[in-house]
């Protein structure tokens, strides 16, 4: 056995395809997903936005290795939606699982982790490029990121190191898989579902889950650096945003969206 390995949303699409690359490389993979129902296989049931689920899986594995190695905090969610209208239910929702899912599991795992250990956010470009409908998604996206940087700063005198990852659109679902809440009124017309229809259509544009893995996984083991952003187009997109002004770019991203 050579790494223990703590992965979000290990049940299917790009968290499964990461944990099938850390197991292929002979690490010891410990999978935590509200589907899981096989702890002798290293598959945990856990909701991540439950902080009691989180601590009690966490310690089963720490028993069970006595350590933690790696943590991948890749568990999301999310939705199309004006801010004004989305249900709350559903914007605490996304926040819970991308940014205090991300905070239990890292908790958790730091109480058994030591000088070496590395932990990993996987963001999205959401966090740095906002579109119109996806206020909720943004938001948590964007607090998730600015959680991986402070633990970024705060760990490396420990030996620690800490990477967030923010790749654009991939080809796992994820997208079809959105809650779609068109409600609206004479402000928006059907604006949402216009702009979840041109997110659909897109659908073959989209890096592939292996090849979006393997890069991810790549960072996950040997990044160095405090933040990746993984697919050229979203490179320049974020390249833009540093060269122009807010408002010329927020015109830019509501132009993709629509």
């Amino acid at each position: 056995m050579d790494k223990v390995v703590v992965i979000t949303g290990a049940s299917g699409g790009l968290g499964k395809a990461i944990a099938d690359l850390y197991r292929a490389g002979g690490d010891r993979v410990c999978g935590l997903s509200r589907s899981a129902c096989d702890e002798e296989k290293d598959e945990y049931r856990c909701d991540v936005t439950d902080e009691a689920q989180v601590n009690a899986a966490v310690e089963k594995i720490a028993a069970k290795y006595g350590r933690i190695d790696v943590v991948i905090n890749n568990a999301g969610a999310g939705m199309f939606g004006t801010a004004e209208l989305a249900p709350m239910s559903e914007i605490k929702r996304i926040m819970d699982i991308s940014y205090f899912g991300s905070l239990f599991v890292t908790r958790a795992c730091l109480k058994h982790m030591d000088r070496g250990g590395r932990i990993a956010m996987i963001c999205s470009i959401s966090a740095m490029t906002v579109t119109p409908y996806h206020s909720a998604y943004c938001a948590a996206k964007a607090a998730q990121l600015m959680l991986g940087e402070s633990l970024y700063m705060e760990l490396k005198p420990a030996g620690i190191s800490v990477v967030t990852i923010c790749p654009g659109e991939i080809s796992t679902g994820f997208t079809a898989n959105k809650t779609v809440y068109a409600d609206t009124n004479a402000r928006y017309l059907g604006r949402v579902d216009k702009a979840a229809s041109v997110a659909a259509s897109r659908a073959d544009k989209r890096m592939s889950v292996e090849k979006a893995a393997k890069k991810i996984y790549d960072i996950c083991r040997k990044g160095k650096k405090a933040v990746y952003i993984v697919g050229g187009k979203y490179k320049f997109f974020r390249l833009a945003q540093r060269l122009t002004t807010d408002t010329a770019f927020l015109s830019l991203t509501s132009h993709f969206a629509s």
